[in-house]
């Protein structure tokens, strides 16, 4: 017995989705097949060279590769959940009561012209159950394997070949995609080989190529994420529940560089809270030793927020959330809400960053939070 493993339905591009914990490596299919040893090959071109290869040789090489394979098939059934092997299936199709999916072709399109019909178990798969999980789809896979290797390790036609794919975990790809998408909110961008610009719209994020006026396309969630990427918007690893190591500024200091008009800036944030308790922060340049008031990073909309989530002001630079998810301070929740001709998306601060860096107006501005009132 030979046993293949078959990448070539994979595509390359799947380890940086595998890497980034977006996706995981599956197993599609077991493809087990006779094949002639290389004796038995050139037994079958001396017999062919002869001229002494008829119908009825032929009919009989058809018949010996099935009576080799069908037994395995019927060993594999008898010890694994097969759907289709039988013509009653063992459980609903769509469902996870079975294991893989049986699939072998007939003699009518094999063996044409010998008369043969029916199965034709000298090349069948075994397809495994998307219904289960990327886990129990990789056990059922190495038990098949080990049962193959004990009782069939030693075939010498027998040929298995493990097809290899990716399980995509499109909740998590959606969800952070919905969380990244105004950070391209605005941008120019060359997208499908076209030159034009993204927005927001109705919550998805739309791509208008350039000179079109009624021409938009709406961009995918897996696309978001890979610009996002491409541009250095968001760290190789981050996603709702990580951040980067590179994100993590130095804890000693309480200023974190800000590159804008061309320059950096030595950025001071200060915590306060606005009148009813919602997180406010306050952006401070130090320009030659002394501060000066930068910008609000935040503004304050409608309605209560949750603790230590404020409302970016993207309308006073659309560069805020990137710097945010660079220095590892906040992470999207995305909420939008709209203020006029603006829209604003909402950010979740970390906690142990606001306290480290204004320990006395995060303190100040818990108390205020709790009390409803602005400190």
């Amino acid at each position: 017995m030979i046993i293949y493993h078959d990448t070539s339905y994979v595509k390359p591009s799947n380890a940086k989705w595998i890497a980034k914990g977006y996706a995981m490596e599956d197993i599609y299919s077991l493809r087990l097949q006779f094949l002639y040893t290389e004796a038995q090959q050139e037994e079958n071109r001396m017999a062919h060279a002869a001229g002494i290869r008829d119908t009825v040789q032929l009919r009989q090489a058809a018949e010996h590769r099935n009576a080799v394979m069908a037994p395995i098939m019927a060993a594999i059934a008898h010890n694994f959940i097969c759907y289709g092997y039988t013509e009653e299936g063992p459980a609903p199709y769509l469902s996870n009561g079975w294991e893989v999916y049986f699939w072998c072709n007939n003699f009518s399109n094999t063996a044409h012209g010998c008369g043969l019909s029916g199965r034709d178990y000298s090349y069948f798969t075994l397809t495994f159950n998307e219904r289960q999980t990327v886990i129990q789809r990789r056990e059922l896979c190495d038990r098949l394997l080990e049962f193959l290797d004990t009782h069939f390790k030693n075939h010498p036609n027998l040929h298995v070949a493990v097809q290899y794919s990716t399980w995509y975990d499109t909740k998590k790809i959606e969800r952070d995609a919905r969380k990244m998408q105004y950070l391209l909110d605005g941008r120019r961008h060359t997208h499908g080989g076209k030159e034009g610009r993204f927005f927001l719209e109705n919550g998805d994020l739309l791509f208008r190529p350039k000179y079109a006026k009624r021409t938009v396309y709406r961009v995918d969630r897996a696309d978001i994420l890979t610009i996002c990427w491409e541009l250095g918007l968001i760290a190789d690893n981050c996603s709702e529940d990580s951040h980067s190591a590179s994100a993590e500024i130095n804890h000693a200091t309480t200023l974190l560089l800000y590159e804008k008009y061309g320059s950096p800036h030595q950025i001071q944030l200060t915590v306060t809270s606005y009148v009813g308790g919602n997180l406010a922060i306050q952006m401070v340049a130090w320009e030659d030793g002394y501060p000066e008031p930068w910008a609000s990073l935040t503004v304050n909309l409608d309605g209560k927020r949750q603790k230590d989530c404020a409302f970016i002001d993207t309308n006073g630079d659309p560069d805020f959330p990137v710097w945010l998810i660079r220095n590892g301070l906040a992470i999207p929740t995305g909420v939008l809400q709209r203020s006029g001709f603006c829209e604003y998306p909402e950010y979740r601060f970390r906690a142990d960053r606001l306290q480290e860096l204004d320990p006395n107006g995060y303190a100040s501005y818990l108390a205020s939070q709790q009390s409803g009132k602005s400190a």
